[in-house]
C-alpha cells in the first residue's frame, strides 16, 4: 500500500459490482421498494453536490482538470441539484457531472448498496479471530460476519450472447448439468431477449468495452445472494433449447473482504498444475481481485509451482484493487528492482518498482521466479491488473494472451457523500514503464485470443491454452542454485 490510508482503490468494475450489489444477503437491511425515489432535501442535494464538485477539483491529478472547464460544470449543473427532488433525480445530475471528464473510476455507488451490508447478521460466524482489532477506514478488513453465496458460473459476453465461460468443479450449476457455451435467458431482471437491440444501439468502441465490463458483472449479481437461497435461471443449451433451472447458492470460496466504503467481495487465489514436455510441468495461478489479505494465498501459490517450466497468471475478471500490491506480487518474476509504471498525483510521482522476493512463504531464501510467464486478460481485467500485466509486458517479463483489457486504470479513492451515498473519484494518472497510458486504451495482447462459443461448448479454454502451448514451447530455464 503505497500511501496509507489514501491508496489506489478498486476499479471502475468493483463499483459496478458495489451498485449492484444485493440487499438480500445475510446482515441486510430491508431495502425501500425503490431507494431513488426516496425524497431528498434540497440543503441535502446541494451539499452532495458541492462536496462532490470540490473533492474532485482538489483531488484530480490535472490542476487543468484536462481540458474540462470545472467552474462551468458547476455553473451549469448545481442549478440541477437544487432542483432534484429525489435521490435518483440527485445521481442524474451528478453522474452528469462525473461524465463531463471523460474518464475512468468516476461512479456514484448509491448508499443502500452500501448500507446493506454494513448490518451483522444475526447469529453469523465471523471470519475473524478474536484477537482482531478493527480494520482502519480504506483498508481491506476479513472482520465480515455475512455468508455471500453464488452458483459456481463465470459469464462473458460474445457477440450479443452471454455466455457460460466457466463452471466450478462440483458447484450447484456443475451439479445441474450446466456447461460452458450454454447462454443465459433470463435470471431475475434480466432477460437476453432484449441484449441484442440493447448492444445495436451502442455506437462507439468505448461503449461496447464498457457492455463487455457491464453486462457480465450485472448478471453476476443477479446470480448471488445469500448461501442456501434458491435462484432460478433459464439457459439456452448446445442446441438452443431452453433449460431452466433452481439452483441453490453455495457458500462463496474464499475470504470475504472489505475495501473503505465499497461492499464485500470474497477474494480467493487457486493454483493448477499442468504437464509440460519431458515429465515437467506449467503452473496456472488465478485470483479474482486485488487484495491485501490474499496476499499469504498468492505466495503459496507461486511456491507451489514454482518448480514448473512456465507460469500463467490469469487475470480474466479481475477488477483491480490495492495499486500497490503490484510490486510484491510483481517482485516473484523478477530478480533485480525493476519499474513497473509510474503513478502521479498534483502532489508528485510513486514510482511502481518490483521488489525482488528472495524468502518463500515459509520463511526459506529462494529466489525469483526465472522461467517464462504468460499473462492472460479479458475486458474485464481492470485497474491494478492492467497495471501490472502492462508492466509485465512493457519489461519484456511476461507474454500477454486473450483480450484488450477495460482500458480503466486510473488509481482512485471512494468516500462518502452528505446525502450517503459514496463518489469514487480519480486522485493519479498512470503510465506504463514505457510512458504509456493505460487509460483508454487498455493493455493490447502480444497474441489476441478471442472467447468463441463453438470452443466453449467443447469444453476449451482458448485463451489459456494459447498460453500454455506458448510456455511449454519455450526453451529451459536454466535454474541458479537457491541461495
Amino acid at each position: 500500500m503505497p500511501t496509507p490510508p489514501r491508496l489506489p482503490a478498486a476499479a471502475l468494475a468493483l463499483a459496478t459490482l458495489a451498485a449492484c450489489a444485493s440487499p438480500s444477503r445475510p446482515g441486510a437491511r430491508p431495502a425501500p421498494a425503490n431507494p431513488a425515489a426516496d425524497p431528498v432535501p434540497a440543503a441535502t442535494a446541494l451539499a452532495t453536490f458541492d462536496t462532490a464538485w470540490t473533492r474532485i477539483r482538489d483531488s484530480h491529478y490535472d490542476t487543468t482538470m484536462r481540458g474540462v472547464d470545472w467552474p462551468a460544470v458547476r455553473t451549469q449543473l448545481r442549478p440541477r441539484a437544487a432542483q432534484a427532488r429525489t435521490m435518483g433525480e440527485l445521481r442524474i445530475v451528478l453522474r452528469d457531472m462525473l461524465g463531463r471528464l471523460g474518464e475512468s473510476h468516476y461512479v456514484i455507488i448509491p448508499r443502500e448498496a452500501v448500507d446493506a451490508m454494513d448490518a451483522p447478521a444475526p447469529d453469523a460466524p465471523s471470519t475473524a479471530s478474536p484477537a482482531a482489532s478493527p480494520t482502519p477506514a480504506g483498508a481491506a478488513s476479513s472482520t465480515l460476519p455475512a455468508v455471500p453465496g453464488d452458483v459456481g458460473v463465470t459469464l462473458r459476453l460474445v457477440g450479443d450472447r452471454l455466455l457460460v465461460a466457466r463452471v466450478d468443479s462440483g458447484s450447484p450449476a456443475a451439479l445441474a448439468g450446466v456447461r460452458t457455451g450454454w447462454a443465459v435467458d433470463s435470471v431475475a431482471t434480466f432477460s437476453a431477449r432484449t441484449l441484442p437491440a440493447s448492444l445495436a444501439q451502442l455506437t462507439t468502441e468505448r461503449e461496447r468495452r464498457e457492455a463487455l465490463l457491464r453486462v457480465p458483472r450485472t448478471v453476476d449479481h443477479l446470480l448471488e445472494g445469500p448461501a442456501g437461497s434458491p435462484v432460478n435461471v433459464a439457459f439456452l443449451d448446445a442446441a438452443d433449447a431452453r433449460v431452466t433451472h433452481s439452483l441453490t447458492r453455495r457458500p462463496t470460496p474464499g475470504l470475504p473482504v472489505r475495501f473503505g466504503n465499497l461492499p464485500v467481495i470474497v477474494a480467493r487465489a487457486v493454483h493448477e498444475r499442468y504437464p509440460a514436455p519431458g515429465g515437467g510441468c506449467v503452473g496456472v495461478i488465478r485470483f479474482n481481485i486485488w487484495m491485501t489479505p490474499l496476499l499469504p494465498a498468492l505466495d503459496q501459490a507461486v511456491d507451489a509451482v514454482r518448480d514448473c517450466h512456465g507460469i500463467a497468471l490469469d487475470l480474466r475478471g479481475n477488477p483491480g484493487g490495492v495499486g500497490g500490491m503490484v510490486m510484491g506480487v510483481g517482485g516473484h518474476f523478477f530478480a533485480t528492482v525493476t519499474p513497473l509504471g509510474v503513478m502521479r498525483t498534483r502532489r508528485g510521482e510513486l514510482r511502481f518498482v518490483a521488489n525482488p522476493r528472495r524468502v518463500d512463504s515459509h520463511g526459506r531464501a529462494t529466489r525469483p521466479y526465472a522461467g517464462p510467464v504468460a499473462i492472460v486478460v479479458d475486458p474485464l481485467s481492470v485497474s491494478t491488473s492492467e497495471i501490472f500485466a502492462a508492466g509485465m509486458q512493457t519489461t519484456g517479463r511476461a507474454r500477454i494472451f486473450g483480450e484488450t483489457s477495460a482500458g480503466q486504470a486510473l488509481p482512485a479513492q471512494a468516500g462518502r457523500l452528505p446525502s450517503g451515498d459514496v463518489l469514487m473519484h480519480v486522485v493519479a494518472d498512470f503510465t506504463a514503464p514505457d510512458g504509456h497510458r493505460i487509460e483508454g486504451r487498455g493493455v493490447v495482447p502480444d497474441q489476441v485470443v478471442p472467447l468463441t462459443r463453438a470452443d466453449l461448448l467443447a469444453g476449451r479454454d482458448a485463451p489459456i491454452d494459447a498460453a500454455l502451448a506458448w510456455l511449454r514451447a519455450q526453451p529451459p530455464t536454466p535454474r541458479a542454485p537457491t541461495p
